[in-house]
């Protein structure tokens, strides 16, 4: 199992440092991390699966007075509601900035508070009964920022705080069954599902939007539990601790040395030996893509289940 004590000594081997003469290890660690996240990148070995449900929680960013986003709740009639709390109603995600007791119709789509169609999201804060609402997001929406935030939370996701790079999979739960989404890309997914503004039901398909937003449509008409599969960056390792074990295991592990040494040699203007550092690196991450993947067997029968 690779530590980062035992990186900065491989690190130092192929660079000819063994004393420490030209490297510190602290700018040694700076290039491993570095490593560790680009070995992630180009083979995706690292995966976590995020239960959460739909429509989930906004993105730290989106909230007001410093609130930790929490997973909305359906918005109910003639309720008592707490300042911070969350609701969604139709396609939008709102936040309670004043307490009370919400109205007895749900919130107008879209709206400021006085049935006005013009508005998309809304604007402004407005009544609901006797408490105020305040948009804060769509229900299509699953943010990485939400998801990085849920990492660990869930009894599936072992590590806490790893930032999600890509979403492989996600599983809709629908009673006793686990519902596959279906990917389209975002122009076949936004000329599809996001025709009719208020087009709700039980979510179908899914897409990926710029570098941080998972769209879903329809959009959920009821909280749905799903299951994200994602590949997430690993957290740095830190020489404050460097006897910790790295979660990127072996032999995905063995890439990172020579990725390292190639940023290492590359500070120092050593553009040839660099080259050869980043081929090695190459070389390691197809010979470990092709241990990995050839070796498996779809069905041993002659067709598949």
């Amino acid at each position: 199992m690779a530590t980062l004590s035992s990186y900065i000594t491989e690190v130092r081997r192929l660079l000819h440092d063994a004393n420490g003469n030209f490297y510190s290890d602290s700018q040694l660690t700076d290039y491993i991390n570095s490593a560790r996240e680009r070995a992630v990148r180009d083979t995706g070995c690292l995966r976590e699966i995020v239960v959460t449900q739909t429509p989930c929680q906004v993105a730290p960013s989106a909230t007001i007075n410093n609130t930790t986003p929490a997973n909305p709740t359906a918005w109910v009639a003639n309720t008592a509601v707490t300042l911070n709390s969350f609701v969604f109603s139709n396609i939008f995600i709102y936040q309670y900035t004043t307490a009370g007791i919400s109205g007895s119709t749900a919130p107008a789509y879209p709206s400021n508070g006085t049935n006005n169609y013009t508005n998309y999201p809304p604007t402004t804060s407005f009544a609901d009964g006797t408490a105020q609402l305040t948009y804060v997001g769509n229900c299509e929406n699953v943010s990485y920022a939400a998801l990085t935030q849920l990492m660990g939370s869930s009894p599936l996701s072992p590590s806490s705080g790893n930032t999600v790079l890509d979403i492989i999979n996600i599983n809709l739960y629908w009673g006793n069954t686990r519902v596959p989404l279906d990917y389209l890309a975002w122009s076949d997914f936004n000329a599809r599902l996001r025709f009719w503004q208020n087009y709700i039901g039980r979510p179908l398909a899914f897409s990926i939007y710029g570098q941080g937003q998972i769209y879903l449509g329809p959009v959920p008409d009821q909280t749905y539990q799903i299951e994200i599969d994602c590949v997430v960056l690993p957290n740095p390792l830190s020489l404050n601790t460097p006897t910790v074990t790295d979660v990127i295991n072996d032999p995905y592990s063995t890439m990172v040395k020579f990725y390292a040494a190639y940023l290492a040699k590359y500070y120092e203007q050593s553009y040839g030996e660099a080259e050869i550092y980043k081929q090695e690196y190459n070389k390691q991450g197809a010979s470990v893509l092709n241990s990995v993947f050839t070796r498996r067997i779809p069905s041993v029968y002659s067709s598949p289940m």
